[in-house]
């Protein structure tokens, strides 16, 4: 699985969720693919490097810490998106 398969598998479980939500998700997406290819395996997607790279281009720590926090939730469910 991709980070755009695992992207594209959430984005419509957060079709019932608030407008800001929904940006929020959005937004660490881009940041994500800014620094990740769509075509990254996640068994290569670091989480580690990711918070490194999004730190060094000047992101908020705390916003940092809360991407990571979400990425890791959501790549915790991968087994459960393959069936």
């Amino acid at each position: 699985m991709t980070l755009a398969e695992l992207i594209d598998w959430h984005r419509p479980i957060l079709v019932d969720e608030s407008v800001g939500v929904r940006r929020s998700w959005e937004e660490m997406f881009t940041y994500t693919l800014k620094h990740y290819p769509h075509s990254t395996a996640l068994d290569t997607f670091d989480l580690q490097i990711l918070s490194e790279r999004l730190a060094a281009s000047g992101m908020h720590q705390q916003i940092v810490v809360a991407y990571a926090k979400r990425w890791s939730a959501l790549l915790e469910r991968v087994n459960e998106i393959k069936g």
